[in-house]
This record gives C-alpha cells, structure tokens and sequence, in this order.
C-alpha cells in the first residue's frame, strides 16, 4: 500500500524503549515504597501488578488516545500508526501491548500446582523464551519495516512523527527472521524434551522435597537444587544441596528470623529434605537461603539470609 511514513531509526526506538523503561521503573519503586509488605505478602503474584500497570501505559498511550505516543515515543518524535499513518484503535494498542509484555513479565511465573518439571511449565517455557526472542530477532533483523513480532501481530508500524514528500510502497519482510525464530522455537523444543526424558537427571528426585516445602505455612515461593562439590574429591560430599525458600513477610523489619536457624521456616525446610532421604551422605552439604521481597516486574526488591551446614550438623541441631 502506498504511504509517505517514514520508518523509526533503530536506536530511535531503543532510546525511547529505555524512556519508558524508566518512567515505570520510577512508578514501580514509588508503589514499592508505600505498598512493599503487600506485595511481599502477594509472592509470585505481585508480578501480575507490574504487568497490569505496563500493558495499561502501553495500551493506553501508543492508542489513538494520545496519539500513538507512550512519553519516550514522544520525546523521540515516533509514534505507533497503521501502514496509512493513522493511528490506532485501543484495542488493536491493547493487542500489541499483550504480545509485547507478556513474555517478559510472565518469563519464571509459576503456575499453581505445576513443578520445573511438569509439562504444563516446559510448555509455558517454549512459548514463553520463544516469543521473547522472536520480539528481539524480528527488531534486530527486520530492516526492510523495522516491525517487531508484536508490530505483525498488530499491523502496527513505529514511525517518524513528521511526513515523507514523497510517496512509497512499504517493503515487505523478508523470511530470515522467521526462519531464525522457527529454528530458536525447534532448539527449544528439542532441548526441553530432550530434558524430560533424560534419565540421568538426579535432580528429579528432589521435586517432592520442592512440592512440601512449598506447601508450608508463610512460604510464598521455594527452589531445590543440586550442584556438584567441585571443592572435594571425597565421595561423601558429592553434591552440595540449596534449598531457597521466600516468606510472606519483611524479613528487613525482623532480622532476627533471618539469623534464628530455628525459625519454623527453616526448621521445617531442613526436617523435610532429611526426611526425604535424597541425599547420598551426612557428609554432603545443605544450604538454606531464606528470603522475603517482592518483584512487580517494573520493580523488585530483595533481602535474605543464608546458612550452610553438612547434613550431619543440621542432624545434630535439631537432634534428628
């Protein structure tokens, strides 16, 4: 279709992307301020928050509504328009908006009742990962209309505010950006797969250690993992074991429970990994990181406490 825009600059568009950035990282720490025990007391979900408030500004402001310019597009002199320049509908905003934020507010969201292992996480992780690259390869590679996979999606263009004189067809996409994020969407599904069925992947063992952690009372959020001891060539302390575990509250304004080892937190995080009899030797080492803050996507904070002690100790501590 003929036209007289003239395509945003590469770097013209970064710029403005790090205006935004910054903007909502200010209204993020402002809420983090006044609300900062809610949202540690909301665990995983307070991302959702962080999510509402960027799909909100940019639905709202790259709309017709206020001229297809969120406050960086304005101060770069771009704006979000149809392949006529006019621009677009709240809706068709709202729908580039989704495909844009989701990926990258949801990338690491737990979904209730799934594991790292479930199918229902490895299939949000391909579509996830894939479609935040696809975003990053299309800008990167798509010279000829300088659209993004959200831009396709919504038949959206990012533009000059001022006019060409002159009038001109839009080049259309060439296919390296498809086939470059058809080939990152296969390495991902392979490599998942190849992940799931690996039967050699010990830290299997350790989901229904992560499962009963996380169903203890004030405990938002849990990690269980293993790593090889590369600091011993003694067969007894062969993996180092971490277990993180996030609390419903500020662990800043209660230090103590941090320090205390015999807080019910940590107490029952240790009790239910010796229990689990997963470990090898009382030889083999287990941390315990206990942690509270908040992450709202736009915003995060984080305060925490570790304690680490050979299996045998924590043993003896709580006279197992």
């Amino acid at each position: 279709m003929e036209n007289n825009l003239l395509l945003s600059k590469f770097w013209t568009r970064i710029g403005a992307l790090l205006i935004d950035s910054f903007v909502l990282g200010i209204v993020g720490f402002i809420l983090g301020v006044i609300f900062k025990n809610f949202f540690i007391s909301l665990g995983e979900n307070a991302k959702l928050i962080g999510w509402f408030i960027s799909l909100s500004y940019f639905s709202i402001l790259n709309s017709n509504i206020h001229n297809g310019q969120t406050l960086g597009k304005k101060l770069m002199h771009i704006q979000v328009t149809d392949i006529t320049g006019n621009t677009v509908s709240l809706k068709t905003s709202f729908i580039r908006a989704l495909v844009y934020t989701t990926p990258f507010f949801l990338n690491g969201f737990k979904i209730p009742g799934s594991h790292l292992f479930s199918v229902i996480t490895v299939i949000q992780g391909i579509i996830i990962f894939t479609v935040g690259t696809g975003i990053i390869i299309f800008y990167i590679f798509n010279k000829e209309t300088r659209q993004s996979l959200h831009d396709i999606v919504a038949k959206t263009y990012v533009v000059q505010e001022v006019r060409s004189s002159t009038i001109s067809f839009m080049p259309a996409i060439k296919k390296r950006s498809f086939y470059i994020t058809g080939g990152v969407f296969l390495l991902v599904i392979i490599t998942s797969i190849y992940g799931l069925s690996s039967s050699n992947s010990e830290i299997k063992k350790l989901v229904p250690v992560y499962e009963d952690i996380l169903k203890q009372d004030h405990i938002s959020d849990a990690t269980v993992s293993m790593n090889t001891n590369p600091f011993s060539d003694n067969s007894d302390t062969k993996y180092l074991y971490i277990i993180s575990i996030k609390v419903d509250r500020n662990l800043k304004n209660d230090k103590n429970t941090g320090n205390n080892i015999n807080t019910p937190e940590i107490r029952k995080a240790v009790e239910t990994f010796i229990n689990s009899n997963v470990y090898d030797s009382d030889n083999e080492i287990l941390t315990i990181v206990i942690n509270s803050g908040f992450d709202i996507g736009i915003a995060k904070q984080f305060f925490s406490y570790s304690h680490s002690k050979t299996i045998h100790e924590w043993k003896r501590i709580y006279n197992k």
